[in-house]
């Protein structure tokens, strides 16, 4: 799997402790750093590493060591940016930032966006690192509306491309009856696409209503 951090805060740690827990949730083996608003900073890149292997002893920080590591400008089309990628975090970014790239991943099928958020206070000198219990890693397409939404789309999808064959197949079969007068279209036939069609747009206003009471 491949992961995409977006980057926008400048806080090194907030990566460190990304890194590591999507490493933990994740058999993740390459991860991009993507720059948002601002070119690639590798002495930015390079002071993750060190942090990174100052925590060697944590074995969920030893697991982000290993994996492939770059780095590149974020595209300003935010379906560009979480397309082609297993998991997109947005930890780092604005809220109205983590809005768009969970919007844009909705028309995408497999695509995590995720999110660590802290379960505690951490004191004044205390270890801002992972352990047990004190963090939670989510996945924001797998709950509460944007899960709902999500699952609509591909269920609406489906029924218009299903949709989209019925009705071809009927054109076909009344462009055959115009240029073909012997061409006998059985009764049955067109009773089974007639309610079929009938059925696909039933079903896609259900959905349609389901998706306004969300």
């Amino acid at each position: 799997m491949k992961a995409k951090i977006m980057v926008q805060s400048t806080t090194v740690d907030t990566y460190v402790n990304v890194m590591s827990a999507i490493c933990e949730e994740y058999s993740v083996e390459h991860i991009m750093l993507s720059f948002v608003d601002s070119d690639p900073d590798e002495n930015f890149v390079s002071n993750i590493q060190k942090r990174l292997v100052s925590l060697l002893s944590n074995s969920r920080y030893a697991k982000a060591t290993r994996v492939k590591l770059e780095i590149e400008r974020a595209s300003e089309n935010y379906v560009s940016v979480v397309e082609g990628w297993d998991v997109v975090d947005v930890t780092a970014v604005s809220k109205e930032l983590a809005i768009n790239f969970s919007a844009a991943a909705i028309g995408i099928r497999r695509v995590h966006v995720c999110q660590l958020n802290w379960l505690k206070r951490f004191k004044k000198d205390e270890d801002w690192i992972l352990v047990d219990g004190n963090h939670r890693y989510s996945d924001l397409m797998s709950s509460g509306a944007l899960s709902s939404l999500y699952k609509e789309h591909f269920h609406k999808r489906h029924v218009i491309i299903a949709f989209g064959i019925l009705f071809s197949v009927f054109l076909v079969v009344s462009v055959s009856k115009i240029f073909i007068p012997s061409f006998v279209v059985p009764e049955d036939l067109v009773n089974l696409f007639s309610l079929m069609i009938g059925a696909a747009g039933l079903y896609l206003a259900i959905i349609s209503l389901r998706v306004k009471n969300i």
